[in-house]
């Protein structure tokens, strides 16, 4: 008899476990709020002869999926299908940057190319945002000269078949798909203070790079790739929050919620220092400051609100140096980038010597406390 009870129950779980998968149709690869022709990946993305070069590298990555949450299937919805069982799998492109500097005296062209994507859970009945979890995918790529157009291309072909469905796959066997998600996160606010946007206005013909956007992006893709989680994608215009995407040949304007759980995010500003200096070489150190709050807007209730800074060692050849405010720019967004890794790693495991450095509070450990346990609502 207690036997029998133990199958019951057994079936009962294997049955809510069964009935708890989501069905998502897989939708292939699109354009989000960037327009074909302003990207090289146009070309990598030709389908004049049947699918692309991204079509087969994604094709391919999907069926690697191992995702107890959600069950894909290929083709197309069927007519009759219940809400829940009309969500669609996206990628979507959101930006891409490809932009170099040229170090005179070292002979040297540095290439970064920054590929910006949303993997994109929506609802096909109603245009509604399921999930979104953000990827920066970039590449740092050194030569004697400026790569030419066909280089940027191979190179570009190169990081679809790797580096972007290496990460596309990891992100996605590591997300938990629901139907409903009670509690949403994501950046809301970028804002500049005066010494940051002294800086920035200097380097005006750099703007594509300081764009809050891009920021926005940086940050999320970090939180989203060390915490598993999804993060409503950064709308500059809050009141028409929709991103345009191509799914079985119609364009389709999903409509963003508005998280419950803000995140703005301030760059302070940004600061060089020379470290030490040799007969042939300087060493400078790049300096990125911002401040991070947490809070929930309907409750008006801060659960975070912290400064941070970063300082990345650069080494230079002296007479590299006579030039380097017109390509110094790149080093304090590497500065950045790496004040951001580490912030978002901080809600897995505290780094005591990188946030003595970086922050100083002694008590912030009870304050990433307070982060996880959000993190853990919006899963």
């Amino acid at each position: 008899n207690t036997m029998k009870k133990i199958f019951v129950i057994m079936l009962f779980l294997l049955a809510t476990k069964a009935q708890a998968i989501t069905n998502v149709t897989y939708g292939g690869f699109s354009y989000g709020s960037i327009l074909p022709e302003n990207s090289l990946t146009r070309f990598v993305h030709d389908r004049s002869n049947g699918q692309s070069v991204i079509d087969k590298a994604l094709l391919q990555t999907v069926k690697k999926i191992n995702n107890q949450s959600f069950q894909l299937s290929y083709g197309l919805l069927k007519d009759g299908l219940s809400e829940k069982d009309q969500n669609v799998l996206v990628l979507a492109l959101d930006d891409e940057l490809i932009d170099y500097i040229t170090i005179e005296g070292d002979d040297l062209t540095r290439t970064d190319i920054i590929l910006s994507f949303q993997i994109i859970f929506f609802n096909a009945k109603n245009n509604s945002l399921n999930a979104s979890i953000p990827i920066e995918v970039s590449k740092v790529l050194n030569s004697s000269k400026p790569l030419s157009k066909d280089q940027l291309i191979s190179e570009l072909k190169n990081m679809y078949e790797n580096e972007v469905m290496q990460y596309f796959l990891q992100l996605i066997n590591n997300f938990e798909l629901k139907n409903k998600y009670n509690n949403r996160i994501g950046v809301t606010e970028v804002l500049f203070e005066e010494k940051a946007e002294t800086y920035i206005n200097k380097n005006s013909k750099n703007n594509d790079i300081f764009e809050k956007t891009k920021f926005a992006k940086n940050l999320s893709s970090f939180l989203s790739f060390n915490n598993n989680i999804a993060i409503v994608p950064y709308s500059r215009d809050r009141t028409t929050s929709t991103i345009m995407l191509k799914f079985q040949n119609s364009t389709r304007t999903i409509k963003l919620p508005n998280p419950d759980y803000h995140i703005h995010l301030t760059i302070r500003g940004f600061k060089n220092v020379l470290f030490k200096e040799g007969n042939i070489d300087e060493q400078w150190i790049y300096g990125s400051y911002v401040k991070i709050k947490i809070f929930q807007p309907e409750l008006d209730e801060v659960y975070f609100e912290e400064k941070f800074k970063n300082g990345l060692n650069v080494e230079f050849s002296k007479r590299s140096t006579k030039n380097k405010e017109s390509f110094e720019w790149i080093f304090f967004i590497d500065s950045l980038k790496m004040l951001f890794d580490n912030f978002s790693k901080q809600t897995i495991q505290i780094d005591k010597k990188w946030l003595k450095n970086a922050n100083g509070n002694k008590k912030i450990k009870k304050s990433f406390d307070k982060i996880s346990k959000i993190y853990e609502k919006c899963k």
